[in-house]
């Protein structure tokens, strides 16, 4: 079985691209990267006393269920640098996994969907861009709508790099 996961990446530790380059490199053999969003400046979310992150998604198909796929995760961040120094602090990088297509969980280690994503601006965006249309939960609601409501408005600028 291959499942459809969409990840959210970030990194407000420089050299951020690098770090969210690497994160795509070490995600490689786990999977594929159907399609990537662009790189957004956002601010930093929670704890607002730090610098801001590159955020971004991407839409991954992988053969990994969610549990494995997390386990993946946390060695990649791992390997990339991430030191765990308190919630909602300075990262090299974050790997979320936001929405698993036609999966719903709530365990108190892995909830998909991502149980914020309609509350954060600089995830509702990048998802946007990928696929406006995503109805991430049971109530059927696009994305883009989410996005429209979204009451954070903090700012989140879409930048001019590739990656």
């Amino acid at each position: 079985m291959i499942y459809n996961y969409y990840l959210g990446l970030g990194s407000n530790i420089e050299p951020r691209l690098n770090f969210l380059q690497s994160a795509l490199k070490k995600l490689a053999p786990y999977g594929r990267i159907r399609q990537k969003s662009s790189i957004y400046n956002t601010r930093a979310w929670g704890n607002t006393q730090q610098d801001d992150f590159y955020n971004a998604s991407i839409e991954f198909d992988s053969p990994l269920n969610p549990h494995d796929l997390l386990a993946a995760i946390k060695k990649i961040e791992q390997e990339i640098g991430r030191r765990e120094s308190g919630h909602w602090a300075p990262r090299e990088i974050d790997i979320d996994i936001l929405y698993c297509r036609n999966l719903t969980m709530r365990e108190a280690e892995l909830t998909i969907p991502h149980p914020l994503i309609s509350e954060r601006r600089f995830v509702l965006e990048p998802l946007t861009e990928l696929e406006e249309n995503l109805s991430i939960d049971e109530t059927g609601i696009p994305i883009r709508d989410l996005l429209l409501s979204c009451q954070d408005f903090s700012p989140v600028s879409k930048l001019d790099i590739v990656w």
